[in-house]
């Protein structure tokens, strides 16, 4: 019955995607972010549901009136020059049927993160685009957050599978990354809606516990990187301050022994003291470093493979997957490669201060100031957590990056437009009352 019920709102959603372009992106982010068809039990788990609704979506689109031009601002320079670094890796090395779906699932995302980007052309489908994601997300967060609650922390809480965040340390990281989209999306809510206010908030608090019921330890470093930032860069500092400082205590005496166990092996006194685990992530990022001195062009899709761990690794008998988003990128596509992928990132961030500056000081703007902190705040969560897992690729960075350059666009043409009107305008001419007519008369 489930899978019924999924694949008649997908294949419902069809009519309304080719009158209006735009429920593509929202249908196509639901699909990528939630993987619906993943959470029925038969027919409709091996449906090539993505690739219909892509493809529905991108031949709407190609005959609509929509834009079909990109902003080209610096972070979309640096991710086109990447792409095409990627291109340039993937020549060069030596291709198998898995280097071969990598880079084809990879050129996928990286063409419809592009498409999207040039339809964010105003604030309502920024947001619509964003209550999609997140929710998406938070579905997987409120589920895992109550069955945390329900096991005391002693269940391990697993993503949907099929997608990036399947792994339980993925979805960590990605729940800590949406948290606060969650919180931005509470903030823009009228207040008369208080219902759909708690709702959120509620989501928020489950996510937290679903994160750390995941028993990951880059979770508990990302959750502390993004709960600074968020004090920091919130609109009420006392209060966010005050929530941290009251569920704090409260979710650590929660936790069982076993997550408290795990969580104090994040820090050890020396290199050897630390778990298989970490020790395994060690050699394969020293083996990405020593590989990418060697190799200009990086190992390629399938970098971290025994081979190059027999010629580049201390350790060529301990064969490990990056486990980093930085050695990751350095593994697979080398130092030109890595720098390029960095600047796409710390150029997004300067586009977000820009934005900052440019509306904090407008009541009508404050929208667009919080929007740009909350994204730097996923930033700072995929940055943090991201140095223990290898999601280099994951569609959802690359998102908030085209969010945040949609979102500057939006506003410099508000504000040109505001000028050009001032420009623009006649003079004010006072009227003249019927005593300085009778004046002149």
């Amino acid at each position: 019955m489930r899978d019924i019920v999924l694949f008649l709102i997908i294949v419902g959603c069809i009519p309304f995607i080719l009158r209006r372009p735009f429920i593509g992106v929202l249908v196509w982010c639901w699909i990528s972010y939630m993987v619906p068809h993943r959470l029925g039990w038969g027919f409709i788990q091996t449906l090539p549901v993505a690739s219909v609704i892509g493809l529905v979506f991108l031949v709407s689109y190609l005959f609509s009136k929509e834009p079909k031009r990109i902003p080209l601002s610096s972070p979309i320079v640096f991710l086109l020059l990447f792409n095409i670094w990627m291109v340039i890796t993937f020549i060069m090395s030596v291709k198998d049927p898995f280097v071969i779906s990598q880079f084809e699932k990879i050129m996928k995302i990286q063409f419809m993160t592009l498409v999207i980007l040039a339809m964010l052309t105003t604030r309502q489908r920024i947001e619509q685009a964003l209550w999609v994601v997140a929710l998406s997300i938070a579905f997987y967060g409120v589920k895992g957050g109550i069955y945390t609650i329900q096991t005391a922390g002693g269940g391990r809480v697993w993503g949907p599978t099929g997608g990036f965040f399947f792994g339980n340390n993925e979805l960590a990281l990605t729940l800590l990354i949406v948290l606060p989209v969650l919180f931005y999306l509470r903030y823009i809510v009228p207040a008369h809606q208080r219902w759909l206010k708690l709702g959120l908030l509620v989501a928020t608090g489950l996510c937290v516990l679903s994160a750390l019921g995941t028993q990951s330890r880059g979770a508990l470093v990302a959750c502390i990187a993004v709960g600074f930032f968020l004090w920091l860069k919130g609109p009420n500092k006392l209060a966010i301050a005050l929530a941290i400082i009251l569920a704090t205590p409260v979710i650590y005496q929660f936790m069982p022994d076993s997550w408290h166990d795990r969580m104090a092996t994040i820090v050890e006194p020396d290199r050897e003291s630390y778990d298989g685990s970490v020790q395994g992530r060690f050699n394969a990022w020293e083996m990405a470093f020593n590989m990418a001195q060697d190799r200009p062009f990086g190992g390629g899709f399938n970098g971290f493979k025994r081979a190059n761990f027999y010629l580049y690794a201390p350790n060529p008998d301990r064969v490990n997957d990056s486990h980093s988003i930085y050695f990751q990128v350095i593994g697979h596509h080398g130092f030109i490669g890595f720098f390029l992928w960095l600047a796409i990132y710390l150029s997004t961030w300067r586009s977000a201060k820009q934005t900052i500056k440019l509306t904090h000081k407008r009541d009508d703007l404050k929208w667009a100031a919080l929007m740009a902190k909350m994204l730097q705040c996923s930033l700072i969560a995929y940055a943090a957590g991201g140095t223990f897992l290898g999601l280099a690729y994951f569609d959802l960075p690359y998102h908030l990056v085209i969010t945040l350059v949609a979102l500057q666009v939006v506003v410099k043409k508000q504000l040109s437009a505001e000028k050009q009107h001032q420009t623009t305008a006649p003079p004010h001419q006072p009227s003249l009352n019927k005593h300085s007519r009778g004046a002149h008369g």
